[in-house]
């Protein structure tokens, strides 16, 4: 490279020397001929030079922008795939967020089936071990009195289903139908010696329900052949329980109770009652007892809140 630069440098102060001596014949050449084509060449040397570093500092400019504007473009698209990404990451939080609210609700749901869980066999515990000799259930079974429904026997159940009390009442007066095929009362059984008198049976039967919570499906019924009463917050009657019942066949607006035999068949799967067969008064008297354990805390929840209301409205009333 420096011998190229050299013959330049030479072929050019060649070129200036013949014009200088054909501009000037005048001159005298020969003596100043050295240290002019030093000069010369030394001058020619640092313009060179100097258009190379300028075309090296153009050379090194172009590609610092050209490396630049790479750079740029490969930030761009850094912060574009950057972009994607967090746009991925805030989807899948939510879709998380979205399964983990779902698996939360489901959690809940499942805690509080297991409080009620625990909480109905809890009082059924505590029913069992201490509570359960204040609930009775009572059947009636009746006769044909000269068109009159007249007493002929009475059950009474415990909690386990136990009959505590079962007697045949003897009947003052002529029966005109015993209504066997129903009440499976015969005139054998009200005449016998083991038979209670109407009044004996009524007294019995008033101290057995005496502050017990009374159980039964057509509780009226029975009251009015017994000739007794019981207090409503103390009554638990199947056919008024709103649960049990159903809409009548012509008016939908309208709920009727339906039969014990129809209720124990489709709450408890009992069969009692069956057609051709006569009733027992102790199998009714359990599967009413059996359908108020099936809904005891919403049958006392309601129970409570009707107390609530009666006596608010009795102290509204006093004041």
């Amino acid at each position: 490279m420096h011998n190229n630069m050299t013959n330049e440098i030479r072929t050019r102060n060649s070129k200036v020397k013949k014009t200088s001596i054909s501009g000037d014949e005048d001159c005298n050449v020969d003596a100043k001929a050295p240290q002019n084509e030093s000069l010369l060449f030394w001058t020619s040397f640092r313009n060179i030079r100097k258009q190379e570093t300028m075309s090296s500092r153009v050379s090194t400019q172009s590609t610092c922008t050209l490396s630049t504007c790479s750079s740029s473009e490969a930030s761009v698209e850094a912060h574009e795939d950057w972009n994607e990404q967090v746009k991925t990451s805030e989807t899948n939080t939510k879709q998380c967020n979205k399964k983990n609210a779902k698996t939360t609700r489901n959690q809940k749901r499942k805690a509080r089936k297991r409080r009620r869980n625990r909480s109905r066999n809890s009082s059924s515990e505590q029913i069992e071990e201490a509570g359960k000799s204040k609930y009775v259930a009572l059947d009636c079974e009746m006769v044909d009195v000269q068109g009159e429904s007249t007493l002929a026997r009475v059950s009474i159940v415990n909690w386990d289903g136990d009959a505590i009390f079962n007697t045949f009442v003897r009947v003052e007066g002529s029966v005109t139908d015993y209504l066997t095929f129903v009440s499976g009362v015969r005139k054998e059984d009200i005449e016998s010696d083991d038979a209670m008198s109407f009044n004996d049976c009524r007294n019995t039967v008033l101290k057995m329900l005496k502050g017990k919570i009374l159980i039964g499906h057509g509780l009226k019924n029975d009251f009015r052949a017994l000739k007794i009463s019981h207090p409503w917050y103390l009554t638990r009657d199947s056919t008024k329980y709103p649960p049990f019942l159903k809409p009548h066949h012509l008016d939908s607006n309208v709920m009727v109770p339906q039969k014990l035999k129809v209720l124990a068949e489709t709450k408890l799967g009992m069969i009692i009652q069956e057609f051709g067969t006569e009733h027992n008064s102790i199998v009714d008297a359990v599967a009413a007892m059996e359908l108020y354990k099936k809904v005891q805390l919403k049958w006392e929840k309601a129970i409570e809140w009707k107390r609530r209301k009666t006596n608010a409205i009795l102290k509204r009333n006093m004041q």
